[in-house]
């Protein structure tokens, strides 16, 4: 087992599809909401015991997140107004306006991409609210801390377990996220590194499933078509190594590794029943609980005292180590 600890300060941007529907989860002390006007928190004025966070989209990494959030407020006596974009720029930047103009004591900020992101924060620092990241860098230095995980890294680490799976050589598949996002630039870099250092692995394929599991579905179908020598695949993310699964044992396909990155428990299942090889675990849980303390630690004037970038671990999760990573619940309650 691998584990990345690295400070460095390329990390994950993780805009993943695979949109799952506009649940609102209610826990004590805290209100959840994914309509643009937030709902049970506060409506106007200053309220320095909420915590206002802003969602790009909703899957299990952040599903994991948010329940940290909630768990950790909760335990300090605080409430938290989440609202979530469903993947929309411009939903999301209005409803930072909508947290700004409740006078939230803070904001926890996942961006969609760079447009949501610099109005957003933009909106918060006029305010005067500190802005904690989480899972993907913000595009504005305007921010009190960075909690994430290191793409490039982890990516490294992905595909040298490819290589060593392949002994060094073979036709090899990379499944990409949306073009020109930060975590797909970063992944691909990361595994751009271990192919230039090896290149017995020849890759004949790749295509972008814009980190959604049906798109990805689709896609690899063609691939698995047109390159029937196919000896195994780096997908970026795991909702899209899920999809190359089902597309292999829809086809037929004789079974192949396919490695990837996030840890989801989805993909703890595929590892287990042999449809995935691998996947580099993130801990979402735990950012979570982590961005909730720093945004209390920042409402009480003791922003400087934390670290501007907060990387987290990562772990290799093979069936070698499935039974520690599923004990370890870095997704929570969902494993």
């Amino acid at each position: 087992m691998k584990i990345v600890n690295s400070t460095r300060t390329r990390t994950r941007t993780l805009a993943v599809a695979a949109v799952v529907g506009a649940a609102a989860l209610v826990l004590s002390g805290c209100s959840v909401d994914n309509a643009d006007a937030p709902s049970g928190g506060s409506t106007g004025g200053s309220d320095s015991k909420t915590i206002g966070v802003s969602m790009s989209f909703v899957n299990q990494f952040y599903s994991a997140a948010q329940e940290g959030m909630e768990d950790e407020a909760e335990e300090q006596g605080y409430k938290l107004t989440v609202l979530n974009a469903q993947g929309n720029s411009s939903t999301q930047v209005n409803q930072v306006q909508n947290l700004v103009s409740q006078g939230v004591g803070s904001i926890i900020f996942i961006q969609l991409d760079a447009s949501s992101g610099g109005a957003s924060l933009d909106q918060a620092s006029a305010a005067g609210i500190p802005v904690i990241g989480v899972d993907q860098v913000p595009v504005s230095d305007d921010y009190v801390t960075y909690i994430g995980s290191d793409s490039v890294e982890m990516a490294k680490q992905t595909c040298d377990y490819l290589n060593e799976l392949l002994g060094g050589k073979g036709q090899i598949a990379i499944v990409e996220g949306i073009p020109a996002s930060s975590t797909q630039m970063q992944r691909t870099e990361g595994c751009g590194d271990v192919l230039t250092a090896n290149p017995g692995l020849d890759v004949v394929s790749t295509t972008s499933a814009d980190w959604d599991q049906n798109k990805a579905v689709s896609v690899f179908t063609n691939v698995l078509t047109a390159n029937p020598g196919l000896q195994g695949v780096f997908a970026q993310n795991d909702d899209m190594a899920l999809g190359v699964a089902s597309a292999i044992q829809t086809a037929g396909a004789p079974q192949i590794p396919v490695v990837s990155i996030d840890g989801f428990p989805a993909a703890y299942t595929a590892i287990e029943d042999g449809t995935m090889t691998s996947t580099m675990s993130q801990q979402p849980y735990n950012m979570g609980r982590l961005a909730v303390k720093n945004a209390i630690q920042a409402m009480n004037g003791d922003a400087a005292d934390i670290p501007k970038t907060q990387i987290q671990d990562s772990v290799l999760v093979t069936k070698d180590n499935l039974d520690e990573a599923r004990a370890a619940k870095y997704y929570g309650s969902q494993g």
